[in-house]
């Protein structure tokens, strides 16, 4: 079988894309009744540490994983 790595490549995006966006908005939506008021440069403190954390640990992984060929 071939495979086509342009097909990975944009698997990963979407991938990442995706995980980015659930993970800061989730992330935000806990911190904002916490943070309400704040300037934007504490709020930023305060979000990024998880951000980075949860990128690192949770969507790269996913990100990277290998898909499973099917059985045939």
């Amino acid at each position: 079988m071939i495979t086509f790595p342009f097909w990975s490549h944009l698997r990963f995006l979407g991938v990442m894309m995706v995980g980015a966006y659930i993970l800061i908005n989730g992330i935000l939506l806990v911190l904002s009744p916490l943070v309400t008021g704040w300037p934007f440069w504490a709020t930023t403190l305060c979000a990024v540490p998880p951000m980075v954390i949860g990128m690192v640990h949770v969507v790269l992984p996913l990100a990277r994983r290998p898909r499973t060929p099917s059985a045939r």
